[in-house]
């Protein structure tokens, strides 16, 4: 199967909380420890050192090119710092870790490079099997899990969201991992399986404080639900679904504290903090949202434009599904999706050319004016 995979960036509220739990649970060597074994503390340093280095510096633009340059090169400096010390074959396992964790943020960092997703995955899948219960192991599945993903192993990737998902604190941790483990039930074909995850997400976040970030995992989630509606066979539920994600909207705080309203719709178009494997897959979520949109509009001539627009995305889908390893397993919806939107495009082109050309501009004016 093709990967079929939406995952937004980790959110730097998930991210930070991991990062402070593993570096509160880090224990310097005791005098017997370095007894022992001199290099102990040599390692400890390194790796306290490294830590540093991957911790994000506080700013209100994290993706400014200025900042997102720093951390490339504070990543490529811990990594030069670890290889050179051997971590992938340290004793102290905090120190693989560190190299796996830095290797797939470089990976993130530079385009999704699969050869240091590859490295990732060397050094951490025996890491976390050897000490599961690490303080630091949490850390090292999410970047593990994500490795994965980059790969595009999916049945590897499905078994350590549920490892990573069990070192979760709380529900609020939990929904955005748990919204990615259904993205991957879905890429096997788990999709009944996949849209009772998505509903338990959605149920969590109905229960949590009101934020931005839970917003917009909802949003996300939502958009998720569609998909797997549509692919289990629903498409009524699925362009319901997509017109309630659609119409989302929610206040966010921007730039200098300028408050701004977003909107679901704005969340599945993000391509920032947004990210499709394959790219897409993106268009499978934007051709309900066209087509829900499309369904509901009253001037024909709107309709057709955007039954034109869900057509396009649908030819788009289809395009790459096909021209890919040609085992996606929803290919044939997608192309009786298509046919189906583009009946309905060329139904609302003859209404449009039976309605006419639209009003000019300035007798637009007097009949709204009279209204």
């Amino acid at each position: 199967m093709t990967p079929a995979r939406a995952l937004p960036l980790v959110l730097p509220l998930l991210a930070g909380a991991l990062l402070a739990g593993a570096a509160r649970a880090d224990t310097p060597p005791g005098v017997w420890d370095v007894a022992r074994d001199p290099e102990a503390r040599a390692r400890w340093n390194l790796h306290v050192h490294v830590r540093r280095l991957m911790r994000p510096p506080s700013s209100e633009d994290a993706f400014s090119p200025e900042l997102k340059r720093d951390e490339e090169l504070r990543f490529e400096a811990a990594r030069a710092m670890l290889e050179e010390a051997g971590a992938a074959s340290s004793p102290d396992v905090r120190l693989r870790f560190d190299l796996g964790v830095v290797l797939q943020e470089l990976a993130s960092i530079e385009g999704r490079r699969a050869d240091l997703s590859r490295q990732a995955v060397a050094i951490l899948a025996p890491a976390v099997d050897t000490a599961p219960d690490h303080p630091a192991a949490s850390e090292a599945l999410e970047a593990l899990v994500n490795a994965y993903t980059f790969l595009d192993r999916p049945r590897e990737e499905l078994a350590t969201w549920r490892r990573f998902i069990a070192h979760l604190p709380d529900d609020a941790s939990k929904v955005l991992p748990l919204m990615n483990m259904g993205e991957a039930e879905m890429r096997l074909g788990y999709v009944e399986v996949a849209v009772g995850t998505f509903k338990s997400v959605l149920e969590i976040c109905g229960s949590l404080p009101n934020s931005s970030s839970h917003n917009f995992v909802y949003a996300l989630t939502l958009w998720d639900l569609a998909v797997a509606l549509d692919r289990s066979g629903d498409p009524r539920g699925a362009l319901d679904t997509g017109e309630r994600a659609q119409k989302l909207r929610w206040a966010e705080s921007g730039p200098a504290g300028l408050v701004h309203e977003v909107t679901g719709w704005d969340a599945i178009n993000d391509k920032r903090t947004v990210y499709f494997i394959p790219s897409w897959e993106r268009d499978w979520y934007l051709a309900l949202g066209s087509a829900a949109s499309a369904r509901g509009e009253r001037d024909p001539r709107a309709a057709a434009e955007l039954w034109a627009q869900a057509e396009t995305h649908w030819d788009t889908y289809v395009a790459g599904a096909a021209a890919s390893r040609g085992d996606d397993r929803f290919l044939a919806i997608a192309r009786a999706r298509r046919e189906r939107v583009h009946a309905q495009r060329v139904a609302a082109e003859a209404r449009a050319a039976k309605a006419g050309p639209p009003p000019a501009k300035d007798e637009a004016s007097r009949e709204e004016h009279a209204l």
